[in-house]
């Protein structure tokens, strides 16, 4: 058994890795309340983690059609399976600035999304985690303007 500072230690590196990881991290519970706004979110989107943190993720972010993101949230939530966003069907979820200097050929940022369950010690399922990745670069090479 891992000793108590080596534990300590590895929740803090489990930290910096959330909030350096060069993806999106945002974890929202059933009523869409984000809990979990990573340091790649803050800098993509400009919002910091107070303003997002504790509000929903249609008090954040109004322009996501409601009705739409839950419908696409129910296979997470029912069947307990990951749903994707690809930018080929919707460009972006999160209207972020394309901060790629080399790729500054677009005004925002292409994105793929994955909604991922989180499920508690007894198999429940209520949050799920998005996983944010700028498909910049990819739909640029695919001739997107």
């Amino acid at each position: 058994m891992a000793s108590m500072p080596a534990e300590f230690e590895q929740f803090h590196w489990m930290i910096d890795m959330v909030q350096n990881v060069d993806v999106g991290l945002i974890v929202l519970d059933k009523d869409f309340t984000i809990h979990v706004w990573n340091g790649f979110m803050t800098h993509h989107s400009g919002i910091q983690p107070h303003d997002a943190m504790g509000k929903t993720l249609f008090e954040v972010f109004p322009e996501i059609p409601e009705q739409w993101f839950r419908a696409k949230t129910k296979p997470v939530y029912e069947l307990g399976c990951r749903s994707f966003l690809i930018w080929r069907q919707r460009p972006y979820l999160f209207h972020c600035r394309n901060v790629r200097p080399i790729t500054q050929q677009v005004q925002y940022m292409y994105q793929n999304v994955t909604m991922n369950p989180m499920r508690t010690p007894t198999g429940e399922i209520k949050s799920m985690f998005l996983a944010v990745e700028d498909a910049t670069a990819e739909a640029i090479a695919e001739g997107v303007k």
